[in-house]
């Protein structure tokens, strides 16, 4: 009896060992071709349209990332989510290829010179819109590469890796220069975990009350904020014919944005301590004005952590925010502030107040307007123009006004709670300036906004329109609408004027693709 189990025993390792050795064997297994055709069909090419309407570029991607993405390292740190071995996000939706139609000949041209395997992203024209630039991420680190239109081949064109963690920043000077952020250092020389931490992670009210939201991926201990420290620290440069030029000194840049008149920059960098409680878009910032060289010209604002905003919706630090350029000038900051104290609650005609402040920034800021409830944003038309946006986000309403730089005037044009789709008016087509800034494009003789709506939400279900918003009158007329029976949305206004649109189009029987059309 005894022999009969010891030959079972031995017999039973014996399979064992087989099905060990036969599941190391086992590889991906695919299924047939009938259904991973249907399951890994590229999804309808991305278009972006020069402003002349001359060159469509077509970007294409997979529907699903590859194996080789999803096994790629991962740190989750300030609320990030960042790949430690080449300075960019971990999770990404990149583009596979690249090709250029010319919209007057309707030929097609396949981009020459792409790297392989292209994972690509953040596209960005030139000014004269005869180049066009994007990244493409490798296992090791984040290039640049420009596409030329005449000759239709990309060239790499940097000699650092670029640093992506807080986005990619890329912005053109001129036509043969841009500015973006390069790393400071091997991705090697991360800091290494220590085996035994320092110390105990210790937090502190000092008996202040510090309500905040729940976030993912936060710092948990010092190591977390090496790391961060680390990864997010770039250097600025500016890159013209592939000679790369630092600007200023390594920081950790959250956001550098180009004045209209492209001589000054506003350049927002985080600085410690980090908090334990907010992403790092929260973290303590300083925003400030400097030349093109980095050289600071004005500090706009000291930032403390967000950690310390008001529980509540529409409550908000009693601090400035909502940086911006206003689009229309060469070189004017506009910012919010509180009239509140942060409080939505309190009893006050205003809650908001607008100002701006003009270049070379030594004089006072100037109120440009206040608004009603909480101010959300502004868009920039002309000297008589812009649109006020505001709204409670605790009552799900928003109202837009119409602003008169030179006069000063504010007067509503129309409100409605964010949960009515049907009574959305669209939001207004915009086209380039003089400086090539997006402002607000009026049609008729400057009498109405064009109003486009790629939803159009309705009682016969959801069909895009493009209107025409009365700005006396205060009433939109819808000039084109899609069909019932199909999906089709108005992608790029072509000619504002004469109305000529590109558009794209599908239905239950038909492909998803893209057509230029007069109305």
């Amino acid at each position: 009896m005894i022999k009969k189990l010891q030959l079972y025993f031995l017999l039973a390792g014996v399979c064992v060992s087989l099905n060990a050795n036969a599941q190391d064997a086992i590889s991906y297994q695919t299924p047939p071709k009938e259904i991973a055709d249907l399951l890994l069909a590229k999804p309808t090419p991305g278009v972006s349209i020069d402003g002349k309407a001359e060159w469509i570029l077509f970007s294409e991607r997979n529907s699903y990332p590859s194996v080789e993405e999803l096994a790629m390292p991962e740190y989750r740190i300030a609320g990030l989510r960042l790949n430690p071995n080449n300075y960019s996000p971990s999770r990404q939706n990149f583009i596979n290829n690249f090709s250029l139609k010319n919209i007057k000949s309707n030929q097609t041209f396949q981009v020459t010179g792409l790297p392989s395997p292209l994972y690509a992203g953040n596209i960005s024209w030139n000014p004269a819109e005869n180049k066009i630039a994007f990244t493409n991420t490798t296992q090791k680190g984040v290039d640049l590469y420009i596409i030329d239109l005449a000759t239709k081949k990309a060239t790499k064109t940097n000699k650092a890796f670029l640093n992506v963690v807080l986005g990619s920043g890329l912005t053109w000077l001129n036509d043969n220069t841009i500015i973006y952020r390069t790393v400071t250092k091997p991705a090697s020389a991360a800091p290494a975990k220590p085996l035994m931490p320092k110390g105990p992670t210790i937090q502190q009210n000092l008996g202040k009350a510090a309500p905040s939201a729940t976030y993912q991926d936060l710092i948990k201990s010092p190591f977390d904020e090496q790391l961060f420290e680390f990864f997010a620290t770039s250097q600025l440069v500016k890159n013209t014919a592939g000679v790369e030029t630092p600007i200023g000194k390594p920081a950790i840049y959250q956001r550098v944005n180009l004045s209209p008149d492209k001589n000054f920059m506003m350049i927002e960098t985080i600085r410690k301590p980090f908090s334990y409680l907010v992403s790092a878009f929260g973290f303590p910032s300083t925003v400030a004005i400097t030349d093109l060289t980095g050289k600071p010209v004005k500090v706009i604002a000291e930032l403390p952590s967000s950690e310390g905003t008001p529980s509540g919706y529409d409550n908000t630090q009693n601090v400035p925010r909502g940086f911006d350029w206003r689009d229309d000038e060469p070189a004017t900051i506009v910012w919010a502030k509180p009239l509140d104290s942060g409080l939505i609650k309190k009893n006050v005609p205003f809650h908001d107040a607008v100002y701006a402040l003009s270049a070379p920034f030594t004089g006072a800021e100037k109120e440009l307007f206040k608004t009603q409830t909480r101010y959300r944003d502004v868009q920039w038309g002309d000297a008589n123009l812009a649109l006020i946006m505001e709204g409670l986000r605790s009552k799900q309403t928003s109202k837009v006004s119409r602003y008169n730089p030179a006069t000063g005037a504010v007067e509503e044009l129309y409100s409605r709670n964010q949960t009515d789709a049907y009574g959305n008016p669209g939001s207004p087509v915009t086209v380039k300036n003089k400086y090539g800034r997006q402002v607000i494009k009026t049609v008729d003789n400057g009498t109405k906004l064009l109003m486009n709506n790629p939803v159009g939400s309705s009682e016969k279900g959801d069909l895009p329109f493009l209107a025409k918003f009365d700005l006396a009158s205060k009433k939109n007329e819808i000039v084109w609408r899609s069909a019932e029976g199909t999906f089709e949305y108005v992608s790029d206004v072509i000619n504002p004027d004469n109305l000529v649109l590109l558009t794209r189009k599908e239905s239950q029987k038909l492909v998803p693709n893209y057509y230029i059309k007069k109305i």
